[in-house]
């Protein structure tokens, strides 16, 4: 308690409580804001707490769907008789799912196409007498005989502008009996699509 007396120009103060009392004040004060931290924290721990638990849930359940589907798959692959724990099935897995692509591949491949393209880009003395077309890189090689180099010429110089053949290389020629001249061409082609 204090007692302030005024009569002058310096107010008088006075403080009757003792140091322990203010000391103690001072603790307890110092207690509560502990007390009110020590509250805080164990809220935001149960928090915290609470978090975790949804979180480790939400995994729980994506684990057990992933065993689901997992079961699920092993059931359908064994249905197809394919065993996925044998040694080496996945690598068979593998080489079936490959040739399967390949014949889809060759099924999707359009040799009216190709051969409409070729005959609207070859000229005039020009005998094509094999097309292999390369599935994989989208390539095609040719062989033929060609009346002249010219002609030859001529030819690659079609295949370019057709827009459908790209990259055109001649890749061998050689000149056989009545100066015609037999040749190789690589080039790449762009299905129609």
């Amino acid at each position: 308690m204090a007692v302030v007396i005024s009569k002058g120009p310096e107010p008088f103060c006075t403080n009757f409580a003792s140091g322990a009392y203010e000391r103690a004040r001072l603790i307890n004060a110092a207690l509560y804001a502990v007390a009110v931290a020590a509250l805080v924290l164990a809220g935001v721990t149960v928090w915290w707490a609470a978090d975790d638990r949804r979180e480790a849930a939400a995994m729980q359940g994506n684990v057990d769907r992933v065993r689901q589907q997992s079961a699920r798959l092993r059931d359908e692959l064994q249905r197809l008789g394919f065993s996925p724990d044998a040694p080496g099935a996945v690598a068979d897995l593998g080489k079936r799912v490959a040739g399967v692509n390949q014949i889809l591949e060759q099924k999707a491949f359009s040799w009216t196409t190709l051969l409409n393209d070729l005959e609207a880009a070859v000229p005039r003395n020009i005998s094509i007498g094999s097309i292999r077309p390369e599935l994989k890189s989208g390539g095609v090689a040719l062989d033929g005989t060609a009346l002249t180099l010219q002609d030859l010429a001529k030819l690659m110089i079609a295949l370019e502008q057709s827009g459908r053949f790209t990259d055109v290389f001649l890749q061998r020629q050689r000149t056989a009996e009545h100066e015609r001249v037999e040749f190789s061409i690589q080039c790449s082609y762009r299905r129609a699509g």
